[in-house]
């Protein structure tokens, strides 16, 4: 998923005012983080294959170490121990570490059966993306509802629709637009995203 992660970091924050939005994004955002640099150092591997599934051209061949479910955890684990021992609440520790996990449910739900339990498999995925349509209407759904329930609570200024629409944007960049032209810039494209997501959420929606 793209948009459900987002979704679950919105609604993280919305029940943590304390848990800034930024901060919310990259911890559901963990795994795909991560990933880059483990395709860079050729730890993990993915294959540009349009078609292998009608919503994203690549192919996830190998991602034990930032996807299986066991490091998710272990990263969700170690993410929420980091925050907590930087003083931040028990309630904002434990919503770190849930939306860590919550990355694998939604790519489990996303994926064809490439999502491993453990680094050597199983792998699992009730592939959602094999639908482009379905994706699109369960995805927006989830969106569209945590944005209405951020918003009704936490009084939103302009930087905050920004960011909302920039995740649009890129959303249907990547339904819309060409396959990716290198595996090099997939991952250099996420290393450059993610600290603007994090960087821009936290400035539109700081922690109470």
């Amino acid at each position: 998923m793209f948009l459900g992660h987002f979704a679950a970091g919105l609604l993280a924050s919305r029940a943590e005012p304390r848990l800034p939005l930024g901060t919310a994004f990259l911890a559901a955002q963990l795994p795909d983080a991560i990933w880059p640099f483990l395709l860079l150092a050729g730890a993990e591997r993915v294959e540009i294959a349009p078609g292998d599934t009608a919503v994203t051209p690549l192919r996830f061949v190998h991602y034990p170490w930032s996807h299986s479910l066991l490091m998710v955890l272990l990263w969700g684990l170690a993410a929420g121990f980091v925050y907590r021992r930087l003083g931040r609440t028990k309630r904002a520790s434990l919503l770190l570490f849930a939306l860590v996990a919550s990355h694998w449910v939604l790519d489990f739900v996303s994926h064809r059966p490439d999502m491993p339990v453990l680094p050597n498999g199983p792998y699992l995925g009730l592939g959602l993306w094999y639908s482009v349509a379905a994706t699109v209407v369960v995805e927006g759904l989830l969106f569209l509802g945590a944005v209405v329930l951020y918003a009704k609570s936490r009084a939103p200024g302009k930087g905050f629709w920004g960011l909302m629409a920039l995740l649009l944007v890129i959303y249907a960049a990547n339904l819309l637009g060409p396959p990716p032209p290198s595996v090099m810039a997939i991952a250099v494209s996420l290393i450059a995203l993610v600290p603007i997501l994090w960087w821009w959420g936290n400035r539109a929606s700081p922690a109470s």
